[in-house]
């Protein structure tokens, strides 16, 4: 019989409606059908199941402008080292390009500001820094060096009573940070406030005691009230900390002078010359020393180099006219 005839399809109709064996056989063969082959791929791969396990997706192959690069080897870690450096010609355009690239977020965004405000300093592009800490407040009002360094514009532009409200809102927001109290100090000091100055530095030195710059103003302050000691004190540490510091040399020396040590305090002007020969006063007092110590040739010497750097120095020329007196009446 060929299946694919008409005859084949009557017969197939004719049984179908008068064989109920032959209906069950024809609904029934297609799923034994399919049990079998499932049973005959099962034991081809025992323990296994038709479906394998599923396994993780594959990401989507990135195309080049989706993929994450690392960068190079050679890029610095610090997003914010534009910004830093001493050649600040070059830091304030690179701050500014940083500024600009909308890569900073949160607190880098403020501190880039802060960074280029001292950069502006520095250059004496006062109101440009100012601008820069205030908008660095503004981000992160809660920086104790902002307002710190926010008093040290001040202080250069000789606002001295805003100067120290700068700083007295730095000490408030890190109550143990000795630069503001120092700041504090230099500011009463110009204000002509020695006590409130002194309570200031001694705080600042008491929290930090390796900062040069707050004892020279305390010195200053025991120079004018001849606190000979005090002076001497601050001078050493000055020395301690900045070993090549001629302004130390300088207290010392006027120190060892106002005790009658003239040779210790010729020694300490000496290394005060060796290391800035233009400061009149270096070259005054140690030829005031070699007066007391009838060293005429030698003070003479110091008095002339001194009129030499500044010929209308009086101080200079009432020295000359006592030793030149001095020598009158030999």
């Amino acid at each position: 019989m060929n299946a694919n005839g008409p005859s084949w399809l009557s017969a197939h109709g004719k049984l179908w409606y008068d064989d109920r064996w032959y209906r069950i056989a024809w609904i029934l063969w297609p799923q034994a059908l399919g049990l079998l082959l499932f049973v005959g791929l099962w034991l081809h791969h025992p323990g296994q199941g038709v479906i394998p396990w599923a396994k993780p997706v594959l990401e989507a192959k990135k195309t080049p402008t989706q993929q994450t690069t690392q960068p190079p080897l050679n890029q610095p870690t610090d997003q914010l080292e534009p910004c830093k450096g001493n050649d600040y010609g070059s830091v304030i355009p690179a701050c500014t390009a940083l500024l600009q690239s909308g890569t900073l977020t949160g607190s880098n965004i403020a501190r880039a500001y802060w960074y280029r405000s001292w950069a502006y300093a520095q250059t004496k592009q006062y109101q440009l820094a100012m601008n820069d800490l205030d908008r660095a407040i503004s981000i992160d009002p809660n920086e104790s060096d902002f307002f710190n360094d926010r008093g040290n514009v001040w202080l250069e532009v000789g606002q001295n009573e805003r100067a120290l409200q700068a700083f007295d809102q730095a000490i408030q927001l890190k109550p143990n940070y000795s630069i503001p109290y120092g700041n504090r100090g230099i500011a009463l000091y110009r204000l002509k406030q020695p006590d409130a100055a002194l309570i200031a530095l001694d705080k600042a030195l008491e929290l930090d005691p390796r900062q040069s710059l707050f004892y020279q103003y305390r010195a200053a302050i025991y120079e004018s009230r001849s606190n000979w000691r005090g002076v001497y004190d601050d001078a050493n540490k000055m020395i301690q900390y900045q070993p090549n510091n001629r302004l130390a040399y300088d207290y010392r020396g006027h120190a060892y002078f106002a005790v009658g040590q003239m040779q210790a305090a010729i020694n300490d002007f000496s290394k005060a010359i060796s290391l800035d020969p233009k400061i009149i006063y270096s070259w005054r007092m140690r030829g005031r020393a070699y007066y007391l110590m009838n060293q005429y040739d030698n003070a003479m010497s110091d008095f002339q180099t001194a009129l030499r750097i500044d010929p209308n120095d009086r101080t200079t020329m009432d020295y000359i006219n006592d030793l030149r007196r001095k020598q009158r009446g030999r």
